[in-house]
């Protein structure tokens, strides 16, 4: 088996591992976002997208694992499943410390029963607020709707904000 050193094949590999599923793809792009903003740094920028934030690179890395046989992708729902093709390959993460893997392990763990839509609205949420200079809950949650127009209700908005504190990230009034 030959060892694969990759940060995003890594994160596939622990989300198949504790949830006991395959990520889709915009479930990826949505927890390897979350694991950069609880400051893990796996090197992907990210910029608004339909979807909430996305990052190209991210994209761009996975499907370049699939073309190498590594990622093995489930095209036949309504997702792009991913799997780790553990038969050729051993994945292991590249350059994480012992405390990074287990920040990555922990927010898995956390985020384990939510649904690609509730990530999608909560990363959209932390988009907004990192790139809001006023960061006071209303604002934040105004920044939402601009985003994503009525795809969200007020309530909804509100209940992903109360993550924030998971993620160090203080209101100001």
């Amino acid at each position: 088996m030959m060892e694969i050193f990759d940060n995003a094949a890594y994160v596939v590999k622990r989300i198949n591992d504790i949830w006991e599923k395959k990520p889709g793809k915009k479930a990826l792009h949505k927890m390897i976002f979350l694991i950069q903003q609880k400051g893990v740094d796996l090197g992907y920028n990210y910029g608004i997208h339909f979807y909430g934030p996305y990052s190209a690179a991210l994209d761009t890395a996975t499907m370049s694992l699939g073309a190498d046989g590594i990622i093995e992708f489930d095209y036949t729902g309504h997702s792009h499943l991913m799997g780790i093709n553990e038969r050729d390959f051993v994945v292991l993460p590249d350059a994480l410390s012992e405390e990074q893997r287990e920040t990555v392990d922990q927010l898995i763990r956390h985020f384990s029963h939510e649904s690609p839509s509730d990530l999608e609205l909560l990363t959209t949420a932390m988009y907004a607020y990192d790139h809001l200079e006023d960061k006071s809950r209303e604002s934040v949650i105004a920044g939402v709707q601009k985003i994503k127009g009525a795809k969200y209700s007020v309530e909804q908005i509100q209940c992903a904000l109360e993550n924030f504190d998971y993620f160090s990230k203080p209101f100001y009034q």
